[in-house]
């Protein structure tokens, strides 16, 4: 950046340099992620002793509880029956040598337990039972619908017992949270194939996709070695909830069949094609090809070995973080370009055979079961769940001098829809958050409607709301909570949205006293003061030590007038007369209505932090001639007169820097947070840390600087707005922002990090 200097407010001394200066960051490396709050701990047990419970499904439910379900097994371990040797030869079960394994004789059944709270606890759901010589007949395959059904797929082949079930797989639905369970559907004509379904997952379109092992020979016309002979992993498609399938389509080309099994797992890239993981059937590697998407189905490419090892059936997770996760016995690892790198993360392992799902928080938890494909009463089995999230490591320290050179860790949360512009987010006493944007909508003729939205959290920004369209006037809502949970929103009303019937462009405050259900607004009006002249407010309502209020509001045009709004009943009623002298301040727009930030210090002394044209004011000894309002900078205003007149103090911060705001920290020191808007590119948020003085505070511009976002591609016209933060009671730091994607729209995120605890000299 140029002009990056080091500024002390009064009393401290005032350093300047004349120094062009750049964002200096270590070049931009792959995308970096880790585990964080990693947590292990055993959720169910059986209720004899060694305990038999294998074979985990999971899937989250559309209230966002968790439901779990494994095969269970009690009874003796001695003296049971065996399964008829016809169907021991069928099945080629037990292994040789090993009886234990034969389930017959067994009290079978498909466990389903649900937690509310986050896998804090949980509860039965419910247990159908189920006879067979075999170990496991479901459980893997499921997923839940958006209208709360369950899907199941089933092994029909490994239920001998059951001459009136389909020996191939088929897929079953509950309509009542598993307590019962509908007739078995066929994916496939059972006179011609032969399926065994391993997982069900849902695509972005909505559609459905089975994962099958799939033979051309009729349901129970092979034997089981047989059948592993013959097996080629495929999909099976649906587009209506699973009651008529499309396929199969092959997930190998067909110049290297044979040799796989039934065991694979996919995830939806960006793009719609399909990472794809397989187990070989005599190999010490995971192999992965794409199925590149076409039209509605996908062409398999060729598949080869990748640098995962075996451990049995892959299990895949597509992260609202963007990288798909590897989960399996032998470590967690992670990729962000389909599968051409692979990361592992420093985190044990999981269970055997696991499942994992990611909630609406962002947590990922991951289910199994202790021991392995164990005989009956050999091993202590017990279903446990590992639980963690997911850390992006790319905030980035520009010329780090106090702070370390790492990338710090974060949490990025995308929220809204595509062209939701400039967020603001604040915290209410109850520790809630607020987050508002607004949306543009054109009218024709010139005309637009721009509708205020309003999001909120109740983990700290972890999960959002949909947005709540508040029926207030004004763009670009800025959020100021007080003291007591009183709210403010400052806006502005384009003269050209079709609700404006004044004719220009006028300013407005937005007033609730019970956590935003209900608003009270007030408009600045030009009529008295200076007819059809635009008006603005400055962006924050500032709460004075002395409980008072303060808004600052002006006129475009030149010359004001400015005038300072005070409120001593908190903000129910306004003294709106007082005038206010900017020394030093000659511009066609305002002195507040400039976006100004207001803030007090320690000593009673009040900032103004303003934005000006560098063409009409730009910043000393460096002129400019700036194209468009995105070389604006700020300038720094103090009164020591209560905001009766301000007296210009220095320039703060470089061309193209705005959007300012300080957040006072827990540890004492200060938070400022600016967006970079042109000329300097990554365009994006910033953020420094400084130290307060009894007058003032002090940043150092050159050093230090945190990325919090550079999400606008290279090359994009900017789409950042605002970037305030707040901090959480344990320290957490949530800042919004927007950012112009690669679709040419803006877009919100929160981003959820800390500061490392390190002090700036």
């Amino acid at each position: 950046m140029t002009g990056m200097t080091q500024w002390s407010l009064s009393p401290l001394p005032v350093l300047l340099a004349a120094l062009v200066l750049h964002e200096l960051v270590a070049p931009a490396n792959a995308d970096e992620f880790s585990v964080t709050d990693h947590r292990r701990q055993t959720i169910y047990h059986s209720p004899q002793k060694p305990g038999f419970t294998s074979w985990v499904g999971a899937c989250t439910m559309p209230d966002g509880s968790l439901m779990i379900s494994f095969t269970q097994a009690t009874g003796p371990t001695e003296g049971r029956p065996q399964a008829p040797k016809e169907i021991q030869q069928r099945l080629a079960w037990p292994p040789a040598g090993h009886p234990g394994y034969d389930m017959t004789g067994l009290d079978l059944c498909n466990v389903y337990i649900r937690s509310t709270d986050s896998g804090k606890t949980w509860q039965p759901a419910s247990a159908d039972a189920f006879k067979s010589c075999m170990n496991g007949v479901t459980n893997e395959a499921q997923v839940a619908l958006g209208d709360g059904t369950i899907l199941r797929g089933v092994f029909g082949f490994y239920l001998p017992y059951d001459k009136d079930l389909p020996q191939t797989g088929f897929v079953q639905r509950s309509l009542d949270g598993t307590k019962t369970w509908g007739k078995a559907e066929l994916p496939l004509d059972s006179a011609k194939y032969s399926t065994w379904p391993r997982r069900i997952r849902v695509l972005g379109d909505g559609r459905i996709v089975l994962l099958a092992g799939v033979t051309q020979a009729p349901a129970g016309s092979q034997t089981r070695p047989e059948f592993s002979k013959a097996v080629e992993p495929a999909l099976l498609v649906s587009s209506d909830s699973g009651r008529t399938w499309k396929g199969p389509v092959a997930a190998i080309p067909a110049s290297q069949r044979g040799g796989w099994t039934e065991e694979f797992d996919v995830a939806e890239l960006a793009s719609g094609d399909l990472l794809c993981i397989f187990r070989r059937a005599d190999d010490t590697k995971r192999w992965q090809n794409i199925l590149k998407k076409k039209d509605e189905s996908w062409l398999a490419q060729q598949a080869g070995p990748s640098v995962l090892p075996h451990s049995g059936q892959p299990e895949l997770l597509a992260t609202r973080e963007g990288p798909i996760l590897h989960l399996a016995t032998s470590g967690i690892h992670w990729t962000s370009d389909a599968g051409q790198n692979w990361h592992k993360v420093d985190v044990p392992g999981t269970a055997y055979y696991p499942r994992s799902v990611q909630a609406k928080d962002g947590t990922i938890y991951v289910f199994g079961h202790i021991g392995g494909d164990d005989a009956y009463g050999k091993v202590d089995q017990s279903i446990v769940m590992d639980s963690f999230r997911l850390a992006r490591q790319d905030i980035s320290i520009a010329n780090p001098k106090a702070m370390p050179p790492d990338k710090l860790a974060c949490e990025r949360i995308p929220l809204g829809a595509a062209d939701d512009y400039k967020p603001c987010i604040a915290q209410l006493p109850s520790g809630e958050l607020l987050l508002t944007a607004f949306h543009q909508y054109q009218r024709g003729g010139g005309k637009v409607l721009e509708q205020t939205l309003l999001f909120r959290s109740a983990d700290g920004g972890r999960t959002w709301s949909d947005p709540q369209s508040l029926d207030l006037l004004g763009r670009e809502p800025y959020l100021t909570v007080l003291k007591n949970g009183t709210i403010f929103i400052t806006g502005h009303l384009l003269a050209d949205d079709v609700r404006n019937k004044w004719g220009y462009t006028t300013g407005f405050l937005h007033r609730s006293m019970d956590g935003g259900r209900t608003w009270n607004s007030t408009r600045v009006e030009s009529e008295q003061l200076k007819p059809k002249a635009s008006n603005h407010t400055a962006r924050n309502v500032l709460e004075l030590t002395d409980g008072s209020l303060l808004l600052g509001v002006d006129y475009d045009g030149g010359g004001g007038p400015y005038l300072v709004w005070r409120s001593t009943d908190g903000g129910l009623t306004w003294d709106k007369a007082q005038k206010c002298s900017p020394q030093d301040f000659k511009s066609q727009y305002g002195f507040f209505g400039g976006e100004t930030w207001l803030w007090q210090a320690r000593s009673g002394k009040i900032w103004a932090l303003v934005r000006v044209d560098s063409n009409e004011m730009p910043i000393k000894d460096r002129p400019i001639k700036a194209g468009n309002d995105q070389a604006d900078h700020f300038i720094l205003y103090s009164s020591a007169d209560g905001g009766k007149s301000f007296d210009r103090s220095r320039d703060f911060g470089d061309y193209g820097e705005m959007y300012m705001s300080l957040l006072r920290l827990q540890d004492k020191r200060l938070l400022l947070t600016f967006t970079v808007r042109d000329l300097h590119p990554p365009l994006g948020v910033r953020a420094l840390v400084g130290n307060e003085s009894d007058d003032g505070f002090m940043f150092d511009f050159a050093h230090d600087r945190l990325i919090l976002d550079d999400r606008t591609p290279l090359g994009k016209s900017q789409g950042g707005g605002f970037g305030p933060t707040v901090q959480l009671q344990d320290g957490t730091l949530v800042t919004s922002y927007s950012f112009r994607g690669d679709d040419d729209k803006t877009h919100l995120e929160v981003v959820r990090w800390k500061l490392p605890a390190v002090a700036p000299k």
